[in-house]
């Protein structure tokens, strides 16, 4: 814990990170499962979901995978931004003495 950045494995187990990676992936899951369960909160989830199913189908080997498989790249991905999210998070409070 020395050293003026945030420790990676802190950072990784971080509240805030597993926040915004519920906030990114539980709504739209909610949603999959029930269309009657979709909720704004969905909206982020939803269109980093398209983006990442347009770029699937562009890849020529990707684009006969169903639907369904794009799920484990996109809580891949939206922890990657959790992640980002949380580092932001630390290096604000730290810049302000928060």
């Amino acid at each position: 814990m020395t050293g003026r950045g945030t420790p990676l494995r802190k950072l990784v187990l971080a509240p805030i990170v597993w926040v915004s990676f519920a906030l990114l992936v539980f709504p739209l899951a909610l949603s999959d499962i029930d269309s009657r369960l979709f909720s704004p909160l969905a909206v982020p989830g939803y269109v980093l979901f398209v983006l990442m199913t347009i770029v699937g189908n562009v890849l020529p080997r990707v684009r006969n995978f169903g639907f369904r498989v794009y799920w484990v790249p996109f809580v891949v991905v939206c922890y990657g931004i959790s992640v980002t999210v949380g580092a932001g998070y630390y290096a604000v409070r730290r810049q302000f003495g928060i």
